[in-house]
């Protein structure tokens, strides 16, 4: 593979077509090389690297979408746009699951679509690049990640030896284990916090946005008076629960509009990229349990597993409400921030189709009775909790009538 890298590869057979094709899109500014022939389209593939490829269907010495799967198979990355001249419904579908193809384009051509279909394909092709660029990047820190994991693991265990050689007492040696086992969790939690950060980092949009989730899971843990160790659990999510967006395109994070189908998909794999973060550490299974669920719907439509109701954790569906309450109640690129009122009536309508009811319920009480946490621009509607009353998640204090939460 030489160092000349291309644009666009175009494969056509027929001259006056590949002749127009290469006139109009060089004066576009694309940089080209043409093949008239699966053979020659092979060749061009072995010493130069392209972008996007243009193929044909129909080609003297094969199909196109023979082609574009054998691309696609290689393992190398490259954006493919397959045309035809007779419109067929089991071509495109062969194209789309054989091919992987991006775009299904007839003839006769329309130029002018061709050359934005072209210049789509190529950002698609700079945003495939830059996330298989960041995945690398999360899979090197996961890899380091275990490292240190296995390190303090080593640690912990050399320290259950010496306590075994001191001969303490049965009591101290739990209360000793307790303590190193703590002090491995905190460390754990203080090195990804800093890649939280990251993350926030990345998208200007969310800034803080752990700490305000963290807020809203302690308002509805104390109403349901769940256990410490659920609330620890809670504690640990809020701030694992997005870390996988390290991995996530910044065009992506930060578009000014809906997401396209694809982006949409590499928006979703933030759930996987966590996972395979957490998975190495053993005390977090239930953490990692409630991270996969919190965007899981209590009807069953969301992702990634489509449980519902009572298979998502009570956790998971905290966890849900307060991502989703934040989410509305942060400023985004393509829209400002709801107001309180405006995103718990949003909770409102979606209690027991994408959210739990009772923890919804719980929610709507709990900021009616100890208010907001602003984000950082958005209006103050009620008076700002103290930071005693967000980092500490208290025990629930007069038991709640259940029908006060479906008021």
């Amino acid at each position: 593979m030489d160092n000349n890298d291309h644009d666009l590869l175009i494969i056509e057979d027929d001259p006056s077509v590949l002749q127009l094709l290469r006139e109009t899109l060089a004066d576009e500014g694309f940089t080209l090389r043409t093949a008239e022939t699966v053979a020659a389209a092979r060749a061009e593939l072995t010493v130069h690297s392209f972008r996007v490829v243009l193929s044909d269907h129909n080609l003297p010495d094969g199909c196109g979408v023979d082609l574009l799967a054998e691309m696609q198979g290689s393992g190398r990355r490259i954006v493919s746009i397959l045309m035809t001249g007779l419109p067929d419904l089991n071509v495109a579908v062969e194209a789309i699951n054989r091919g992987n193809v991006y775009k299904f384009v007839t003839k006769p051509l329309d130029l002018a679509a061709l050359v934005s279909t072209i210049r789509r394909a190529l950002e698609h092709y700079e945003s495939l690049c830059e996330h298989d660029h960041l995945r690398k990047d999360v899979l090197d820190y996961n890899r380091r990640l275990k490292l240190a994991a296995t390190e303090m693991e080593r640690s912990l265990q050399a320290a259950r030896d010496r306590i075994r050689s001191e001969e303490l007492t049965v009591e101290k040696q739990k209360a000793c284990i307790e303590t190193l086992s703590a002090e491995l969790q905190n460390a754990y939690l203080d090195m990804v916090t800093s890649l939280t950060a990251a993350v926030e980092a990345k998208d200007p949009y969310t800034k803080g946005h752990s700490d305000r989730v963290f807020y809203y899971c302690s308002l509805m843990a104390d109403v349901l008076g769940l256990s410490d160790e659920a609330r620890h659990d809670l504690r640990f999510a809020s701030v694992l629960h997005d870390l996988g967006k390290i991995g996530v395109p910044d065009q992506i994070l930060n578009k000014p509009g809906p997401l396209l189908p694809d982006e949409h998909r590499i928006m979703a794999s933030h759930i996987f990229l966590t996972d395979n973060i957490l998975k190495s550490l053993p005390f977090l299974t239930q953490i990692r349990r409630i991270v996969r669920e919190h965007h899981e719907r209590f009807n069953g439509s969301g992702y990634p597993n489509g449980l519902r109701g009572t298979q998502i954790s009570l956790e998971g569906r905290i966890l849900a409400v307060a991502d989703a309450f934040d989410a509305m109640r942060s400023h985004r690129a393509y829209r400002k921030a709801m107001s309180t009122s405006e995103a718990a009536q949003e909770l409102r309508s979606g209690s027991g189709t994408q959210f739990c009811p009772l923890c919804v319920g719980a929610f709507i009480l709990s900021l009616e009775n100890r208010g907001d946490f602003p984000a950082e621009g958005q209006a103050n509607e009620d008076e700002a909790p103290t930071s005693e009353e967000y980092l500490v998640l208290r025990n629930a204090s007069d038991p709640v009538h259940i029908n006060t939460l479906f008021g």
